[in-house]
C-alpha cells in the first residue's frame, strides 16, 4: 500500500508541475486545488511511513524540500483563487516552477542516491 501511495504522490506532483508549467491553473481552479491538497496529503503520509531509516545529513535537505513544496502548494492555491493580476500570476508561476524543480531534484536524490 505504501508503494502505491508513493507512486500516486509522484504522479500527482508531476501532474501539478505540468499544469503549472502550462499556465492552466486559473482555468482549472478546482482541479489544481484538489491536486495540490492531495500532493500535500500523500507527501505527509510518505514522509511518516518511509523515513524510518533516514540517510545521514537528511534533516537540512528535507526541511528545505518541505518549505519549497509548501511554497509551490501555496502558489497553486493562491493562483486558483483567481484574484491576482496577470503580471503577478506570471511572477508567481516562475517562482513556483523553480521551487518545484528544486523540490523534485531533492526528492529524487534522497529516494535514489542517498540510501
Amino acid at each position: 500500500m505504501s508503494t502505491a501511495i508513493l507512486h500516486l504522490h509522484l504522479g500527482l506532483a508531476l501532474l501539478l508541475f505540468a499544469v503549472l508549467l502550462a499556465g492552466r491553473i486559473p482555468r482549472l481552479r478546482a482541479f489544481s486545488a484538489i491536486v495540490a491538497l492531495l500532493v500535500l496529503a500523500t507527501g505527509l503520509h510518505n514522509f511518516a511511513t518511509r523515513m524510518h531509516l533516514p540517510p545521514p545529513g537528511w534533516h537540512m535537505w528535507i526541511g528545505i524540500k518541505t518549505l519549497l513544496g509548501l511554497h509551490v502548494i501555496a502558489i497553486v492555491l493562491l493562483s486558483a483563487r483567481g484574484t491576482a493580476t496577470a503580471e503577478k500570476l506570471a511572477r508567481w508561476r516562475k517562482g513556483a516552477l523553480v521551487s518545484g524543480a528544486i523540490t523534485i531534484v531533492i526528492g529524487l536524490y534522497f529516494s535514489n542516491f542517498a540510501r
